[in-house]
């Protein structure tokens, strides 16, 4: 080959010369400003963008934790009181403020008196009765049981005697249990009396307090 010209040498150099003065120009900066902001709000997006796309899936296990967490927690749950036959009464809730209540005795019947009378027993055997200390020192069973022996009165004490007399046949038994608690209403029979009175549901007696 033969040697270059001279004047080819000078258009060789002179084409990166150009460019870098054209970058150098006032256009040339706008144009190297604007790829900069570019690449930068690029690389503030992409990692944002990843960052999401990768814990989207632990979110949602957190989620799924924390919901069985709340299904399978134990329950720490306060234990009944033991159920008495008779007692319709709702004892007040433990967390309510204490407020002084007057009760008033509600007074028997005078003897020879002329008294309506209701009987239970089914949905309330086995459970201890109210009388029960007399009960134990007499030797019956404390629980009511579909051959108790007695009726429930709302205030006659533990063991009193009443004579009950429907028709012909009387019966002379103890209070052993609280109750009726429905206005109008003097005595519960226990099933054994109910059946030696020959009681329907509710019948009429003529009461003795012995």
């Amino acid at each position: 080959m033969g040697r270059p010209v001279r004047g080819q040498i000078s258009v060789a150099c002179a084409r990166p010369l150009r460019a870098v003065l054209a970058l150098l120009s006032p256009q040339g900066a706008s144009v190297i400003a604007r790829a900069g902001v570019a690449v930068f709000g690029f690389s503030l997006v992409v990692p944002m963008f990843v960052s999401g796309v990768v814990s989207r899936p632990s979110a949602s296990v957190v989620i799924a934790a924390t919901t069985q967490l709340q299904f399978t927690a134990p329950y720490d749950l306060p234990r009944l009181p033991e159920p008495v036959a008779g007692s319709r009464v709702i004892a007040p809730a433990a967390n309510v403020a204490a407020v002084p209540i007057e009760i008033t005795a509600v007074p028997p019947a005078p003897s020879g008196s002329v008294v309506t009378v209701s009987w239970y027993g089914p949905g309330f055997y086995e459970n201890r009765l109210p009388c029960w200390q007399w009960l134990a020192a007499n030797g019956l069973p404390i629980q009511f049981l579909p051959e108790t022996w007695g009726i429930a009165h709302k205030s006659l004490p533990c063991g009193t005697m009443v004579t009950l007399t429907h028709g012909a046949t009387s019966v002379t038994v103890p209070v052993v249990d609280r109750g009726p608690y429905v206005a109008g209403r003097e005595f519960d029979l226990s099933p054994r009396v109910k059946a030696e009175l020959n009681c329907t549901d509710l019948c009429t007696v003529v009461m003795q307090i012995r």
